[in-house]
């Protein structure tokens, strides 16, 4: 069997990654499912080292990177990612394989077929490199947005915008400063530019800015209600995304 450890802070991601795991490869045998630094160093310091690591680069609390200096990780790592930037270096750096999100099934089953040609060599980690490249890249997320008002071309930085909202089928972002601007970039899409670390989207209509976030109203352990800036609505969190929000904002 290979003992197979998935690391990934979305749990819907990682409920799918199971499944494709389970279907690639009938041997795969699922040791556990974290989604976080913390919880996978706890996991790796007090349980036997799996096979296999399949895991996340962005995770809850920071970056996957940080595991490898808190604890030894004898395991080979297949990582994923929405980011090239990362991916590609950390693959030819260390790992066995990686895959962008979201996760193909038939170049999952050529990445555990790659694990088991090299199953019989210890691998090596050189953390230090990793760290260093990713310190040094430049920050892969949305820096700006161009906006049409009228006849002019208005850049807004990404810092000044409270929030990113869906209303009939177009997208909006609203300023700091009150303004209203229409997008041409779908929610879906601007999840995947956007900061994980300063944005988040709390339902299927809306994104959020930590910086505008004015109080948070408990309705039930599941619901959250939210004051944004600039807003005259209050936002409810949906019931699926208020367990992750709750990790996000206490990070």
């Amino acid at each position: 069997m290979i003992r197979t450890l998935i690391v990934e802070d979305e749990e819907p991601a990682a409920r799918r990654l199971e499944k494709l795991l389970c279907k690639a490869d009938s041997e795969i045998e699922i040791a556990g499912k974290l989604e976080s630094v913390s919880s996978t160093v706890h996991w790796l310091s007090t349980n036997p080292q799996p096979d296999l690591i399949m895991l996340d680069i962005q995770l809850a609390d920071g970056l996957s990177f940080e595991i490898f200096k808190k604890v030894r990780v004898d395991s080979f790592v297949i990582f994923t990612t929405a980011y090239d930037e990362y991916a590609i270096k950390a693959f030819e750096l260390n790992s066995i394989d990686y895959l962008l999100k979201p996760v193909d099934t038939e170049k999952l089953a050529s990445a555990i077929e790659k694990y088991r040609r090299l199953s019989d060599k210890k691998p090596t980690f050189r953390i230090d490199e990793i760290i260093q490249f990713v310190e040094t890249q430049k920050n892969p997320y949305k820096k700006r947005f161009a906006i049409t008002i009228g006849s002019r071309i208005k850049s807004v930085e990404a810092d000044d915008i409270a929030c990113f909202y869906s209303l009939e089928k177009s997208t909006f972002l609203c300023t700091f400063e009150g303004g209203h601007f229409p997008v041409d970039f779908s929610l879906d899409r601007l999840e995947e530019i956007l900061d994980p670390q300063t944005y988040f989207r709390v339902n299927r209509q809306t994104i959020v800015q930590y910086k505008a976030i004015l109080k948070i109203h408990v309705l039930s352990k599941s619901r959250l209600e939210l004051e944004i800036a600039k807003l005259p609505e209050k936002i409810l969190v949906s019931t699926a995304k208020s367990h992750q929000f709750r990790q996000w904002i206490d990070k």
